[in-house]
């Protein structure tokens, strides 16, 4: 085995009195700079390993492996030339059913009508990421249903098992007919990979909209409901949890902290599921002001027609934010926070710049946590639209947004972060943010994953043609949060934005130590770096 060792560069910094930062790099050889990052390891004593895999030459399928060592202290030690330790596992070939609406061309793409296709597929072991991908598709073909019963559905929404072994598509939909009390009541439609189809019925009367549905970890679907104009008390929405089969787990009315409320973002924690929308202050039903949330899919648009009109009808400013919590058949909670209360609480790092107070704008919540106190803070990123070109439409994540709110879901801060790339490639990909709690369980340290968007091409026909792409660059910034003085410490950016983390091997946390080990490259691919946050 041949040993290689190189020259090293180590720091090691402290700031905010609260955190050790360990950072170090190493040069990649020649071999390693043609190849990529195949894996990452930490030994039990903190010893870290990073594997390059590379192509031995261009007529082979051929590799080798270059293992690079540091120490506990991230001190760089050697390259050892290493065998393959991975798992290949054969092709295999898969059938599958999907569910749709639309289509590729302009006499479907509006259409609402859901459609199922049978796939089958050959899937092939993807070696860098230890997981089966899909090789190849060998047919794609719309099937009708055996049990035909001559409807035709309007689909909303659809949803699988997560086994690959259970076919079964679960999806909401509404039957397309004219008359009209037939044609308000949505209805769940299952179907089997016999192409058998059973429709049941939500316990729902009377008219309603779709606020909000999405599929939790246990496969579940969760779903709320708000009641149309003329339908009895236009606050009392409707919460619902189905199995991946139809059957209801669970339901509770509760009354709506407004008549008209959409919400743009879920999350689940231990056994409950939280909500997060916003109002204006108006008091007309749901279906005056804001369309049906229809997320299913559409292969001719970027959404659903309804998802489309949804997007529209929800980009207005709102005047107030809301929580719901849900657990079981009880509504634990749901909030009312005014907009205009969030300037009054607003916080930020000192020395940090372009943070913006939180106006009502639609945000995704990219992670959320409920505190030892029972307190949440919720981060995400306010979202929009921007052109990318003449005719490529894509999400904008603009402002970062952190959220401190108590036990009871009041507001006790709005945490504001400035962005330090804010042109259009940075923005269209979004920023991974989570939340570390320190070792007391006083303070909360968020770890943001700034983004640096480079432009390029996939291949020499993609430049030839002038056909770029854009690709994320990642790179860390931690702060403190005080969770009983609500404010920051100094932001940290990790290896001065010059070294850029691999997105697979973004972090690694590390329970025991209360760290989080990084593992990145410079942009030219020369110079392997590695850095380590010990939270006090």
């Amino acid at each position: 085995m041949k040993t290689i060792y190189i020259g090293i560069l180590l720091f090691i910094v402290g700031f905010a009195s609260a955190q050790e930062i360990k950072e170090s790099v190493a040069p990649l050889s020649k071999k390693a700079q043609k190849g990529y990052l195949d894996d990452v390891s930490t030994e039990d004593h903190g010893a870290v390993n990073v594997i390059f895999q590379m192509k031995i030459d261009k007529k082979s399928d051929a590799v080798s492996f270059e293992n690079y060592s540091f120490n506990n202290d991230l001190k760089y030690i050697g390259t050892s030339d290493i065998q393959n330790k991975k798992a290949t596992i054969a092709d295999y070939e898969t059938t599958s059913l999907y569910a749709y609406v639309g289509g590729s061309n302009s006499f479907d793409v509006l259409s609402m009508k859901l459609k199922i296709n049978k796939v089958v597929a050959v899937k092939t072991w993807n070696y860098k990421k230890q997981e089966f991908k899909t090789k190849k598709i060998i047919s794609d073909e719309t099937v009708k249903f055996k049990n035909d019963n001559g409807k035709t559905y309007k689909g909303y929404a659809t949803y699988d098992s997560f086994k690959d072994n259970k076919q079964t598509v679960f999806c909401l939909t509404k039957i397309d007919t004219k008359d009209k009390n037939t044609a308000d009541q949505f209805k769940i439609l299952l179907i089997n990979e016999k192409l058998e189809f059973q429709e049941k019925t939500l316990g729902l009367n009377g008219s309603y909209s779709l606020v909000y549905c999405e599929q939790l970890k246990n496969e579940n679907i969760a779903m709320i409901f708000a009641p149309n104009k003329g339908n009895g008390d236009i606050s009392k929405y409707v919460y619902f949890q189905f199995d991946i089969n139809g059957n209801q787990v669970n339901k509770c009315e509760f009354k709506s902290p407004a008549s008209a409320m959409v919400i743009t973002a879920f999350y689940e924690k231990d056994n409950s599921v939280y909500f997060f929308g916003s109002s204006t202050d108006g008091k007309d039903a749901y279906d005056k002001v804001f369309n049906d949330y229809a997320p299913i899919n559409n292969p001719g648009a970027p959404s659903s027609y309804l998802a489309m009109k949804w997007e529209k009808s929800v980009a207005e400013k709102m005047d107030n934010f809301h929580i719901l919590r849900f657990t079981g058949n009880e509504n634990d909670f749901a909030t009312n926070t005014p907009v205009s209360e969030f300037k009054s609480k607003f916080k930020t790092a000192p020395g940090d710049k372009d943070a913006s107070v939180y106006k009502g704008k639609k945000f995704l919540i990219e992670n959320f946590l409920v505190t030892n106190s029972n307190e949440f803070l919720v981060a995400g990123q306010i979202c929009s639209t921007v052109m990318m070109g003449l005719e490529n439409k894509e999400t904008s994540y603009e402002d970062i947004v952190c959220f401190h709110f108590d036990k009871s879901g009041n507001l006790k801060a709005q945490y504001g972060i400035g962005k330090l790339n804010d042109d259009k490639k940075s923005m269209i990909f979004q920023m991974y943010q989570n939340f570390y709690p320190s070792s007391d369980g006083k303070s909360i340290y968020l770890e943001l994953m700034e983004v640096k968007g480079m432009k390029g091409y996939a291949s020499f026909i993609d430049a030839y043609e002038g056909t770029a792409t854009y690709s994320a660059h990642y790179f860390p910034r931690i702060t403190k949060i005080d969770l009983e003085n609500t404010s920051l410490s100094p932001i940290k950016v990790l290896g001065n934005g010059k070294y850029f983390i691999n997105d697979i091997y973004s972090s690694q946390y590390d329970g025991k130590e209360n760290s989080i080990l990084y593992v990145g490259m410079d942009k030219d691919y020369e110079n392997l770096w590695l850095g380590k946050v010990v939270l006090k």
